[in-house]
């Protein structure tokens, strides 16, 4: 029986499709990110920069100029390895859904406060991206066509919901 059969199989294989395209999409990000010197310390700066002064959020405005650009180093690389090793590859391979998805959530938040204001910029983007992100690790959608569905079978109940 295919997993198109029933309602629930259905369902199953839209959310999983869902933390397919959301780990595509970090990883794309990644991509653009690497190839135009965003993860290096002056490429971070001047990138956060922008949005510091076009952000209608004061709060996050602050953030970026006080912690994060006089810091670019470690948050470039912090950021370089969340988008990849911790959000990017995890959801495409359905790796640690639950974590990953909500380790997004929290990435995506700040995002979207900072592209609050920003011109050329949706905010309702960065809510989407946390709703989609939020689904998948609440919904455990790693385990249709990913990786945690193996874990699942070793251990259907762990002790924390990681997979």
């Amino acid at each position: 029986m295919t997993i198109l059969a029933s309602a629930d199989g259905r369902r199953r294989a839209a959310l999983a499709a869902a933390r397919i395209f959301m780990g595509l999409l970090f990883l794309s990000v990644w991509v653009y990110n690497l190839q135009h010197g965003y993860y290096w310390t002056s490429g971070y700066a001047d990138f956060v920069r922008i949005y510091a002064h076009d952000t209608t959020t004061p709060l996050m405005a602050g953030v970026l100029n006080h912690v994060v650009i006089p810091h670019a180093a470690i948050f470039s690389k912090l950021q370089m390895v969340t988008e990849f090793a911790l959000i990017g590859v995890p959801l495409t391979i359905g790796l640690f859904t639950p974590v990953s998805g909500l380790i997004g959530a929290c990435f995506a938040i700040p995002l979207g406060l900072a592209a609050n204001g920003k011109p050329g910029e949706w905010s309702g983007t960065y809510m989407m991206i946390v709703l989609l992100v939020l689904m998948a690790a609440f919904t455990q959608a790693g385990r249709t066509w990913g990786v945690d569905a193996r874990l699942a079978r070793r251990n259907p109940r762990p002790r924390l919901p990681v997979y």
